[in-house]
């Protein structure tokens, strides 16, 4: 045995060992997690791996008889003009959204940290959008959007800005600017909730510190607050974007998907395929590229972000 195979076996051993004996040393904290382990794994791990097992099926909503056809479904999907126009019209709701209710959370929360009159008030009255269910407030932005009656129109209107009312939901177009807009002021006080606890728990030494040497409010923000909040950022964001690609409720109230499907998205196309079509087997499989997705995309951002030593 050469000293370089020797020294591998030595490392492997060793290193298995200190694994059994952290494994055992912890023995009593793995028992105690494991109900909460079991039962995460039967009410999360088992529809994965059954919409899974589904998605290698021909299975009609209004039959029991289940066909095998393997890959089938996938090849006609990645085959087919729609699943690229529904990554681009998911790709384009799900970054305008995520980004517009960060920049806007967090500037709320800058001006929310400041000694301002009335702070309490304010900061329980962001909270009123995200306490809203959902589709009330996606009906309250259909009137609000309404060619005719809708308070948008008659401002322009008002202000000249246009000569007639637009019918922002009925244009292919602009539809999907009308949902985004919704979704952001539904998703923006839980991001600004979430920077404005992260901005609590930086120190205050941190400002007098940089304020003594000369530092402007802009500098402060841009070497103190932005790296101090990186941690909240991350994870803030990470939410936000698995959440609104699997927005349901906004879209499907507004426009059901349309006009001409330019508003749907790919969760919209599962529901539509899958339970409204009865095509059981193309839904599960469109369900699966949608998951594959987000768990690629939630690995390499947190990958990038610890790539650089830090820890969550």
């Amino acid at each position: 045995m050469s000293l370089a195979e020797e020294y591998t076996e030595t490392s492997d051993d060793s290193r298995l060992e200190r694994g059994l004996a952290y494994v055992q040393r912890n023995s009593r904290a793995y028992l105690l997690i494991a109900p909460a382990a079991v039962f995460l794994l039967s009410v999360v791990g088992y529809p994965i791996i059954e919409t899974f097992r589904l998605s290698l099926y021909q299975s009609p909503a209004d039959s029991n008889i289940e066909t095998f056809v393997g890959l089938q479904h996938y090849v006609e999907i990645f085959n087919s003009d729609i699943f690229y126009r529904l990554l681009w019209q998911t790709g384009r709701w799900v970054v305008a959204g995520v980004v517009g209710k960060t920049l806007l959370g967090l500037l709320i929360a800058v001006h929310l940290k400041g000694d301002i009159r009335g702070r309490k008030f304010f900061r329980t009255a962001f909270l009123i959008p995200w306490g809203i269910p959902y589709a009330i407030s996606a009906v309250v932005f259909r009137w609000i959007e309404h060619p005719q009656f809708g308070y948008l129109n008659a401002i322009l209107l008002k202000l000249g800005v246009i000569e007639q009312g637009i019918g922002i939901l009925g244009n292919p177009s602009l539809a999907w600017l009308g949902v985004v807009v919704a979704d952001i002021w539904i998703g923006t006080p839980f991001m600004a909730i979430i920077f404005l606890a992260g901005l609590q728990s930086i120190p205050q030494e941190l400002y007098e510190a940089a304020a003594i040497d000369g530092a402007e409010k802009w500098h402060q923000f841009r070497y103190i607050t932005l790296p101090q909040l990186k941690s909240v950022v991350l994870i803030a964001t990470l939410l936000s974007t698995i959440w609104t690609f699997v927005s349901f409720d906004v879209i499907w109230t507004m426009t059901g998907g349309g006009p001409i499907s330019s508003t749907a998205t790919l969760v919209i196309h599962i529901y539509q395929v899958g339970l409204q079509n009865g095509n059981l087997g193309r839904g599960a499989a469109y369900s699966v590229i949608g998951f594959l997705f987000l768990f690629v995309f939630a690995i390499i951002y947190l990958r990038i972000y610890t790539r650089g030593g830090d820890e969550l």
